[in-house]
């Protein structure tokens, strides 16, 4: 008789060891979309892992713009290099302007100022 005992608690303990397999699969299969997505929001990221943000619409280039770009480089008017100039220009990102950002320099002016309007308004009655 007890190996009849034995037999059915193996065989209680294989059947526990397959639901919780087949519960694993099911919950793979519900994530396998989720992981599948891309970064936060729908943005893909670059290299560094970071998302790049599109420029705002007055610093975009129009599809047609870039197009004519395009064919002037093919057709050999213009080379890559000139129109690599012409997009910074029209982007507003000719190099030493930062691209139209902060310089670091800027960026602690701004923080300082920020503290400084904040105690001041800490400490008005």
């Amino acid at each position: 008789m007890a190996q009849g005992a034995d037999v059915g608690w193996e065989a209680a303990r294989n059947m526990q060891a397959g639901m919780k397999f087949i519960a694993f699969l099911l919950l793979a299969c519900v994530l396998a979309p989720a992981w599948a997505q891309p970064g936060p929001h729908g943005r893909h990221h670059g290299a560094d892992g970071s998302a790049r943000p599109m420029p705002p619409p007055e610093r975009r280039m129009a599809w047609e713009e870039r197009q004519r770009l395009r064919e002037q480089v093919r057709s050999g008017q213009m080379t890559r290099e000139e129109a690599r100039q012409r997009w910074r220009e029209q982007r507003g990102m000719e190099p030493g302007h930062h691209g139209g950002r902060f310089t670091p320099e800027q960026r602690e002016q701004l923080r300082r100022d920020i503290m400084e309007t904040n105690r001041d308004l800490e400490r008005r009655p």
